[in-house]
This record gives structure tokens, C-alpha cells and sequence, in this order.
């Protein structure tokens, strides 16, 4: 079961994830050309996700992860951290979505 903490914070950054999209939705309805905020939301996106990915040992093989989660207290801070990349860049993305329909 999730801690109440947890969910906290895992709430804070996918909320903190909307603003920061939220703000350059605003900004993007603005400009004439949104290709540069369409951008900037791409990479907002695509780079919490491959801190997250690497925090939460995705690109390594079974073996490793295995040896990690046994012999690492911290794995679990780098699990949740990870998560909250993930749902940070999550919400970058659906943002871009809606731009990109808009």
C-alpha cells in the first residue's frame, strides 16, 4: 500500500507538470507560432522520463536490477523519485497533445 506522503508527492509533480504546460499553453496561445513551445514541451517531456528511466533501473538488464534492489537502502527513494519525473514529463506531454490539437 502507497503511503499518504507518497501520494503527495507523486500529486505535486504531475500538478507541477500541469503549470509549467499550463503556463506555456497560455503563452503558446499568444503567439502566432506555437512550433517553439511545441518543442520546448517535447523536451519537457522526453527528459524527466529518461532521468526517471534511468533512476528506476529500466535500461539495464534483470541481473543488475535484481542486484540493486538487494544490496541498495536508497532504491526505493530512486523508485519513487522516478515516478515523479515520470509523471512530471507525463503531463509535459499531454499538454503538447492539446497544443498540438488546438
Amino acid at each position: 500500500m502507497i503511503s499518504n506522503e507518497l501520494e503527495v508527492k507523486i500529486m505535486r509533480a504531475f500538478l507541477a507538470g500541469l503549470f509549467v504546460g499550463g503556463l506555456l499553453l497560455i503563452v503558446s496561445l499568444f503567439l502566432e507560432d506555437t512550433t517553439i513551445i511545441k518543442y520546448l514541451l517535447l523536451l519537457l517531456g522526453a527528459i524527466p522520463m529518461l532521468i526517471s528511466g534511468v533512476l528506476s533501473g529500466s535500461f539495464v538488464s534483470g541481473d543488475r536490477v535484481r542486484a540493486n534492489y538487494t544490496g541498495s537502502k536508497d532504491f526505493s527513494k530512486r523508485t519513487k523519485l522516478g515516478s515523479a519525473f515520470f509523471l512530471f514529463g507525463l503531463s509535459c506531454f499531454l499538454v503538447e497533445i492539446a497544443i498540438y490539437y488546438i
